[in-house]
C-alpha cells in the first residue's frame, strides 16, 4: 500500500475533509463573524449564525465527506488484521465509554446554547415581541470559561471523544484513513482555538492551560500541550 493508491483512492474526501476544516474554523472565529454582522446585522450573528453555523457543518460532515469517503469506498470496510475476543470486548468497552465521555461533555456545554438553539429562541422572541436586542451573553466557549467536569480532564473533550470514538471503531483502511483525517483537523483546529481561548480568557487560560492537557489528561502539571 503506497501513498499514491491511498490518494488515489481517497482525495475525494482528503480535498473535502480540508475544505471542511477551513470553513468550520474560519466560521467560528471572531473576524469572520463581525464581517458577517456587517452584512446581516449583529442581531443575525448573536441570534442565528451558531444554529446556522451548526446545521450546515452536519450536513457537510455527515453527507458530504462521509458520502465521499465510505459510500465511494465500500471494499476498504473490511478489516485489515484479525482481534483477539479480549482485545475486541476491551475495544468495544473503550468505544462506548467514548460515546459516554462525549455525551458528557455535550451536557456539559448545555447543548441547547452549544447547537444555537437558545439563541435562536431568544432571537425569535425579541422579534416577536419587538424587545430591543439585549447585551452580548456570557456564552460557553465565548465569555464562560469552564474548567470542572469533563473540562478538568482535558481541554477540548469533545475533540478527544471523538478520536477515541474512531480509534476503537475498527481497524478497515477507510476508518484508519478517516481518523488520520480527524486527528490532523485535530492539531490544527486545535492550534487556533487555543490562540483565540487565549486571547479570550488571557492569564485564566493560560493557568488553565499548564494544569490540564488538550486531548489528552495530564498527570502532572508542565509546559502547556
Amino acid at each position: 500500500m503506497t501513498l499514491a493508491f491511498l490518494l488515489e483512492q481517497y482525495w475525494p474526501s482528503l480535498a473535502g475533509f480540508g475544505l471542511f476544516g477551513l470553513l468550520h474554523s474560519v466560521g467560528a472565529r471572531e473576524p469572520f463573524k463581525n464581517a458577517l454582522a456587517r452584512r446581516t446585522g449583529r442581531f443575525f450573528v448573536d441570534h442565528f449564525w451558531r444554529l446556522l453555523y451548526c446545521a450546515l457543518s452536519y450536513v457537510a460532515l455527515y453527507y458530504g465527506i462521509s458520502t465521499l469517503h465510505w459510500t465511494r469506498n465500500p471494499e476498504n470496510d473490511v478489516w485489515l488484521v484479525g482481534v483477539p475476543d479480549w482485545l475486541w470486548q476491551a475495544m468495544t468497552v473503550i468505544h462506548l465509554g467514548s460515546i459516554a465521555f462525549l455525551y458528557a461533555a455535550f451536557l456539559q456545554s448545555d447543548y441547547l446554547e452549544f447547537l444555537g438553539f437558545k439563541q435562536a429562541w431568544r432571537g425569535l422572541r425579541a422579534l416577536r415581541k419587538g424587545i430591543a436586542p439585549q447585551p452580548e451573553l456570557a456564552l460557553f466557549g465565548t465569555h464562560r470559561l469552564v474548567t470542572s467536569g469533563v473540562y478538568a480532564w482535558v481541554r477540548h473533550p469533545m475533540l478527544s471523544g471523538g478520536l477515541l470514538f474512531l480509534i476503537t471503531s475498527g481497524p478497515s483502511l477507510n476508518n484508519l484513513v478517516y481518523t488520520g483525517m480527524y486527528a490532523a483537523y485535530m492539531a490544527i483546529g486545535g492550534y487556533f482555538e487555543e490562540r483565540r481561548l487565549l486571547r479570550v480568557f488571557g492569564d485564566d487560560y493560560a493557568r488553565y492551560r499548564m494544569r490540564v492537557g488538550a486531548f489528552f489528561p495530564r498527570l502532572w502539571p508542565g509546559a502547556a500541550g
